[in-house]
């Protein structure tokens, strides 16, 4: 079903297991970046699970972890994605929580400073692979300076001047709900499950 606003809703009946998972994916990815800005759709799909407006990052993971369930995001070359595992009886917390993750990201501060540190260690463990390094080459002379082609995880140039800024701009230019599907996948009717993402996402 395609909501009124735009977003698309995919509902998938699973009964095997009495757990339901559910994928939000946006339409912009890693290729979204400008050159200058190259590295901006990991770090901002990095925070996505580090905390809301609501919820430091650690009251998020104690609130999951009470619930038995999972949560994640993470970006690709032409989406992002943030993620919840939860058993049957925590459906309506885990979706409100997805909801929260992708439409009220905190991007604090500290996370950000953590976060980047991070993409600029894996990048020098990186630089050691050979792997990687042919990648990287290969995509080069594939694409030439189309984003295709550009390093996804950016370089600790364009990730060092990176700011808050650019990650409010960047959430709120892709992150509408007509520029994105939400998989439900699971222990759930499709009534339930229209009707809790309705709930969630349909203002």
């Amino acid at each position: 079903q395609t909501l009124p606003n735009g977003l698309q809703v995919v509902v998938v009946m699973h009964h095997e297991q009495p757990a339901v998972t559910m994928r939000l994916l946006v339409r912009a990815g890693t290729s979204s970046d400008t050159r200058e800005k190259l590295g901006l759709a990991h770090l901002a799909a990095s925070l996505l699970d580090q905390g809301t407006k609501a919820m430091s990052a650690q009251e998020m993971n104690d609130a999951v972890d009470f619930i038995g369930g999972s949560m994640g995001a993470g970006a690709g070359t032409d989406l992002t994605f943030v993620n919840m595992v939860v058993m049957k009886d925590s459906f309506d917390t885990g979706i409100k929580m997805l909801s929260d993750m992708a439409r009220q990201p905190a991007f604090a501060p500290a996370e950000i400073e953590r976060q980047r540190q991070q993409m600029i260690s894996g990048q020098k463990v990186s630089a050691e692979d050979p792997g990687y390094i042919a990648n990287s080459v290969f995509d080069r002379l594939v694409y030439g300076f189309h984003p295709y082609g550009m390093p996804e995880n950016g370089t600790s140039e364009t990730i060092g001047a990176l700011t808050r800024d650019d990650l409010t701009a960047y959430h709120a230019r892709f992150f509408a709900p007509n520029n994105a599907i939400l998989a439900i996948v699971g222990d759930v009717t499709a009534e339930e499950a229209l009707a809790a993402a309705k709930k969630a996402f349909g203002d």
